[in-house]
């Protein structure tokens, strides 16, 4: 058997060591070395499209944090011109720039121009007209949701815009203002959740169905029977909201949403 004799001196004058490797175990060992060497080879090409995907999944990470913080400062900028949007219209409204009166009955058809004069559609005590004569009408009157859910004077700080999912009228009050049905009915949720804060949603005989959120307390429960008029809430400033107001929404037999302003004006 052929032998590979390794003779080493570590330092002259010392003993002299040799070691003896077969010639089988150099070549058992140049294989392993090779086998190893190809097989680093092979991960690095393999594994670098996973490292680049990986440095790729941290930046598109980063960049959406960054994305999410400048979202967040353009909610907090909107909140904050729409808050001092509000505050200019009260100041307006206390100084008698602007006076209350009753709803314009000719609606604009841009939501926009609507949403620039919101403040001239003031709401004020009055109570819901008849549209017909004797018994009949006064029963249609207490079955659709028609008049204003609240006695106090008041103004629309938002219209009803489908567009930016607005699907309702907000109508600024002071907290703990008295918030009534606008139809006879039965209270089918009263509730509270991050977005409205405590509201309640009634449905009508007539198919309709009223909401009302954004309110600090409520008064009435789940399955109550309520009557046109009855107190069902305090209004508040729960929820998504940038100043005390009540969110009232109507809802058609067929649970889409509808403009409540023409509602507002019976």
């Amino acid at each position: 058997m052929k032998y590979l004799t390794l003779m080493i001196v570590p330092y002259p004058g010392a003993d002299v060591r040799s070691y003896r490797i077969q010639h089988r175990t150099l070549k058992m060992v140049a294989v392993v070395a090779v086998v190893l060497f190809v097989a680093s080879i092979s991960a690095v090409i393999y594994l670098r499209p996973v490292f680049n995907k990986a440095k790729e999944y941290d930046r598109l990470r980063a960049e959406n944090q960054l994305l999410s913080l400048e979202k967040q400062k353009i909610r907090d900028l909107s909140r904050k011109i729409e808050s001092i949007d509000k505050l200019v219209g009260k100041i307006q409204l206390a100084q008698g720039v602007k006076e209350l009166g009753e709803l314009n009955n000719s609606q604009a058809g841009d939501q926009r121009e609507n949403e620039i004069q919101s403040e001239r559609h003031l709401l004020k005590n009055s109570n819901s007209t008849a549209i017909g004569s004797a018994h009949g009408e006064k029963e249609m009157d207490s079955k659709m949701p028609y008049g204003i859910p609240i006695d106090e004077k008041s103004y629309i700080s938002r219209f009803f815009n489908p567009k930016i999912y607005h699907f309702g009228i907000d109508i600024a009050l002071k907290q703990g203002t008295p918030v009534k049905a606008t139809a006879d009915g039965v209270v089918t949720i009263a509730d509270q959740n991050e977005d409205l804060g405590y509201y309640v949603m009634i449905k009508h005989s007539s198919g309709y169905s009223t909401l009302y959120a954004h309110n600090s307390k409520l008064t009435v429960n789940s399955g109550d029977r309520v009557k046109k008029g009855a107190l069902i809430a305090y209004s508040g400033n729960l929820g998504h909201s940038s100043g005390p107001h009540l969110h009232y929404a109507i809802f058609d037999q067929s649970g889409n949403p509808v403009d409540p302003l023409p509602f507002l004006e019976h």
